[in-house]
């Protein structure tokens, strides 16, 4: 952690505790005093959109006489063609949401949804309308939808069909009475989340299947290859097996490294899901089954399936990763038998060279001493000639013979252990 220069008097800050307290206030609550039309459109970032999000919201404030965010800032609330507007700037995507309290609301919120779509900030990943309505009495709308919910101790009535429109966008209908503003925008608030992050949540079911086709495709290629391994009459090329071992764990794990990702955001948005709904305390209000029993029923399994991928593509990689150390194992202990019988006939070759060194030193001593002998032979040859000796060269030859014969095999004896030393 770097130390930051700091008044006389004050505290030395961490440098992250500004932006943990500016947390809390990013996203201010909404208040809806009364009747109400809330569009909201969810864009995912992506490579290929890159920079325009930045354009398009600094491109709304200009049109409305404003400065555009902060460089570092994730959120923004501003007024835009008569509308309240609210972006917002997470991980993976950023919501536009616009707010009409009045007046020609379908008009005016289909003109900012014209207008996202001129300059579209990315793939667009969810698109709902809410429609708060305000009576003495909470009251189904008598529209055809498919889930309904008491909702604020039966001062609320929250329905939805979760099917898109022909504008492309889900339509979930608020329906209060005697609530304060606050409490109204934070039912309406945890709707337009809950409806938000299942659909974000949904994003790793296409790839959960994807997924289970290369699981089960991958599963008979590894039982296959595990069979030849266990059947010890077969005689499969080892090295072969390892190599197929090792391109399957690298399908594994380049599937792994693509997905955890997703699966991990599936999770976390599921848990968000599952919070909003609790948060709204559901009462039935009719036949019909609550909007989170509905959503409940028909996001759980999903996001099993995700978990399940998830796991499976782990006890995957781990079993493929067994095999390919049991074929490791006897790809090693061949080569350590192997390395066995090539020490063993080593050691009979050196057996063989030493016997055949003996057998030299041997002939060595006898040829040397040979030599050494004839010299003297000619040597006392010489002095008898000379007179300076009277016995016979051929006494003088046989006597010397043992004393030479000793000395130069003592000679080469010590030759051969200074080079072994």
């Amino acid at each position: 952690m770097t130390e930051q220069a700091t008044p006389a008097g004050a505290f030395m800050e961490h440098p992250a505790r500004a932006a943990a307290l500016e947390e809390l206030h990013a996203r201010p609550s909404l208040r809806l005093p009364g009747a109400a039309q809330i569009m909201r459109l969810v864009f995912a970032f992506d490579q290929s959109f890159a920079g325009r999000d930045d354009a398009l919201i600094a491109s709304l404030c200009a049109e409305s006489n404003l400065p555009g965010p902060a460089q570092r800032a994730r959120a923004m609330r501003f007024t835009w063609r008569g509308l309240e507007a609210r972006w917002e700037r997470h991980n993976e995507f950023v919501t536009y949401t616009f707010i009409a309290h009045d007046g020609d609301t379908a008009g005016r919120l289909a003109q900012a949804r014209e207008r996202l779509q001129g300059e579209q900030p990315g793939p667009l990943v969810a698109a709902l309308r809410l429609i708060v309505r305000k009576g003495e009495k909470p009251a189904p709308t008598g529209d055809a939808f498919a889930c309904a919910s008491l909702l604020g101790a039966e001062k609320a009535v929250l329905e939805t069909s979760f099917q898109t429109e022909a504008d492309g966008l889900v339509t979930i209908a608020l329906s209060c009475s005697e609530l304060w503003p606050a409490e109204i925008g934070a039912l309406a608030q945890w709707a337009l989340e809950f409806e938000t992050y299942r659909t974000l949540a949904l994003l790793a079911l296409p790839i959960a299947r994807r997924v289970g086709a290369m699981v089960r495709d991958t599963e008979l290629l590894l039982g296959g290859l595990t069979r030849k391994l266990a059947d010890q009459k077969r005689d499969d090329d080892a090295e072969s097996l390892y190599r197929q071992l090792t391109e399957l764990a690298g399908r594994i794990e380049a599937e792994t490294a693509s997905s955890t990702y997703r699966f991990a955001a599936a999770r976390a948005y599921g848990d968000i899901v599952q919070d909003r709904l609790a948060r709204l305390a559901e009462r039935p209000l009719d036949a019909r089954p609550m909007v989170g029993a509905f959503l409940t029923t028909r996001l759980t399994p999903a996001l099993r399936t995700c978990q399940s991928m998830e796991i499976a593509l782990q006890d995957l990689a781990r079993r493929t990763a067994r095999a390919a150390d049991l074929i490791r194992t006897r790809i090693d202990l061949d080569l350590s038998r192997q390395n066995v019988e090539l020490l063993r006939t080593l050691n009979q070759r050196t057996k063989m060279q030493m016997r055949l060194q003996q057998t030299v030193e041997g002939l060595s001593v006898a040829a040397v001493s040979y030599y050494v002998l004839g010299l003297v032979g000619y040597l006392a040859k010489g002095a008898k000639d000379a007179q300076l000796v009277t016995q016979d060269p051929s006494v003088v030859v046989a006597a010397l013979m043992p004393v030479v014969v000793l000395a130069i095999a003592w000679a080469i004896r010590r030759v051969r252990r200074g080079h072994s030393e």
